[in-house]
């Protein structure tokens, strides 16, 4: 396979997505959608998160330190599409019907539509050029009852139906195409 070189710029792809909750200070929800966003472990589970510019979402977790993050999938893409389209410094986001409740482990708002949603508290945030790079313990992580039988070692994302950003486009997972191992199986594709 021929490969030709290109500038780095931000076409990584693909990407998963999160609705991000925070509070305000005067206690209302605040919610927006992330990309910039991975996992990471070291003696718990932990988010990696991106935040630039300008948001009053940054501005929240830079304060209190605590967020959410709800898995975005087929079902609530388009209400992360309108959180990701509005300004929380800007107005109230209220134009799109959803439900919503205090996490049960961190007091961050989690959107009861979502099926799986991260309670987190910051442990660590890194000041960049334009943006913050915040490490953040997984305290609780909530579940539709709907997948508590799911094995957990193996989960099935045909199951859950994540959606997935590219730049400016959404996708969902295609099929599963096989288990971990299966490549000795398979070495003579």
């Amino acid at each position: 396979m021929e490969k030709v070189n290109m500038k780095p710029d931000m076409v990584f792809s693909p990407q998963p997505m999160y609705i991000i909750g925070t509070k305000n200070e005067n206690g209302t929800p605040d919610f927006c959608i992330i990309t910039w966003i991975g996992f990471t472990y070291d003696q718990t589970p932990h988010i990696m998160m991106t935040l630039g510019g300008s948001k009053q979402t940054k501005t929240n977790i830079l304060r209190d330190k605590k967020f959410s993050a709800n898995m975005i999938t087929e079902d609530t893409l388009w209400l992360a599409d309108y959180f990701g389209n509005t300004r929380g410094e800007n107005k109230v986001k209220n134009q799109v019907s959803y439900t919503y409740q205090w996490g049960n482990s961190v007091e961050v708002p989690i959107i009861d539509e979502c099926p799986w949603v991260y309670e987190c508290e910051v442990t660590k945030v890194l000041e960049l050029e334009g943006s913050h790079l915040f490490l953040a313990e997984i305290k609780n992580i909530q579940i539709d009852e709907k997948f508590e039988t799911m094995n957990m070692e193996k989960i099935d994302l045909t199951e859950l139906k994540p959606a997935i950003y590219a730049p400016y486009n959404y996708f969902s997972i295609g099929k599963k195409l096989g288990e971990m191992g299966d490549w000795e199986k398979l070495k003579n594709y």
